[in-house]
């Protein structure tokens, strides 16, 4: 007998792909069914937007089955279904940010401090590129650690969904 594939009148190889491709697409599709409470650690501080009037915050707890539960501070925790929400988002710090910025303000120091040592010395153990092969990453350094010591006072919230 042969195989036409658009009736598909054969029993043999072509129903049993059939099968196990839809069969993988089913479990495919139960597995991401929430990626997005899957990313959200247990404890995290999350705010949640039902609608432009009512916002809810606290601490993520998963509960399961395409929902979520927001504990306030009193002990109260609410149990959302994410299908209701219009916007979840975490809390973050703005550190590596901070860290960034303060690292190449700190850098942009340095190498200032480098030329006036370099332009004020009169020895040659100043002279050259050793004050920038100092200079430079001291304040880079210094000025990164600062940025980002003040980067984490500074909240930030990053919307996982939608």
């Amino acid at each position: 007998m042969r195989c036409n594939p658009f009736p598909l009148r054969c029993y043999g190889l072509s129903r049993i792909l059939l099968a196990g491709l839809l069969l993988l697409l089913a479990r495919s599709a139960s597995a991401q069914a929430n990626p997005v409470l899957g990313q959200i650690d247990s404890g995290k501080y999350v705010r949640a937007r039902l609608d432009p009037d009512r916002t809810i915050s606290g601490h993520f707890v998963p509960v399961g089955d395409g929902r979520l539960g927001i504990r306030h501070d009193a002990g109260a925790t609410d149990t959302l279904r994410l299908a209701e929400l219009r916007e979840l988002s975490i809390r973050g710090r703005h550190t590596k940010a901070g860290a960034i910025l303060g690292g190449i303000g700190g850098a942009g120091f340095g190498t200032f401090v480098a030329i006036v040592v370099n332009a004020l010395c009169e020895t040659d153990d100043c002279r050259g590129a050793r004050p920038y092969l100092i200079a430079i990453p001291a304040f880079g350094a210094a000025g990164a650690l600062v940025g980002a010591v003040v980067g984490t006072a500074f909240p930030k919230w990053k919307r996982v969904y939608p």
